[in-house]
């Protein structure tokens, strides 16, 4: 039977407190599938396991249901209630229908009974629990990013409507310091004597200058505003509202 390697790259955290039947399914799993596997006795010794995390990842857990200390139900209802991302394959015995079921209403992903347990058998349960869990996570990512998305276009839309709302106000602000200027600091700065008058009206021209260039810089940042929320910022107009406002700088 071939092996991939994915296969071989699982860990499998193995919780039976039955010594000989664990040994055997455990040796039989690393010598077929060369999985790794780490045997727990019971269900609080697996707990302990999972809790140290790091080197102790485990890909999945493997366990049986009737355990003392801990058993198998209560064992996954930890896993569930510490949001351990971990499938879990339950090991029943004959007659415990009752117990399967339960296990996969609390997020199971397969059940195995051990009467009926065989090598083959178990690889494939193994081996479709482990895609089928790499799938929910694949999904689970996908919709996260599509969240995150969401949250980005609501987000530029509102940046998109504080600014519209915005821009009357600025080019009217602007538009009345060019207009003072041109027109009452040109008048007031005639009534000054000759040395003041042109102190003054230098500094109305770089004023003037200064305004031109907020106004080039503001109509660059609402451009690329619209261009993030059209999802297309192109290069060129990029490059050209750079140029623009590089240009105004250098001439104020």
């Amino acid at each position: 039977m071939g092996i991939s390697l994915e296969q071989q790259t699982l860990h499998i955290l193995l919780v039976d407190d039955d010594e000989f039947f664990s040994s055997i399914v455990a040796n039989q799993l690393k010598d077929e599938y060369h999985y790794r596997i780490t045997i727990a006795r019971d269900g609080r010794e697996a707990t302990e396991l999972l809790a140290k995390g790091g080197s102790n990842h485990f890909d999945m857990v493997l366990t049986d249901y009737s355990m003392p200390v801990m058993n198998g139900v209560e064992l996954l209802k930890w896993i569930q209630e510490h949001n351990r991302e971990i499938p879990v394959v339950m090991l029943t015995a004959a007659g415990s229908d009752i117990v399967a079921v339960e296990a996969m209403k609390l997020g199971a992903y397969d059940y195995v009974r051990k009467e009926q347990l065989d090598l083959q058998h178990l690889g494939i349960v193994i081996n479709a629990t482990h895609e089928r869990h790499q799938f929910r996570i694949a999904r689970s990512l996908e919709e996260e990013r599509a969240h995150e998305i969401g949250l980005n276009v609501l987000a530029t839309d509102k940046v998109r409507d504080v600014l519209n709302a915005l821009t009357p106000t600025i080019n009217s602000a602007l538009a009345n310091i060019n207009g003072d200027i041109e027109t009452r600091g040109e008048e007031l700065s005639r009534q000054l004597p000759s040395p003041q008058r042109e102190q003054v009206h230098e500094l109305l021209q770089q004023i003037q200058g200064s305004a031109v260039l907020l106004e080039t810089s503001i109509r660059g940042l609402l451009g690329l505003y619209r261009m993030l929320y059209a999802h297309h910022a192109e290069t060129q107009e990029l490059d050209r509202l750079k140029r623009e406002i590089e240009e105004k700088a250098t001439s104020a």
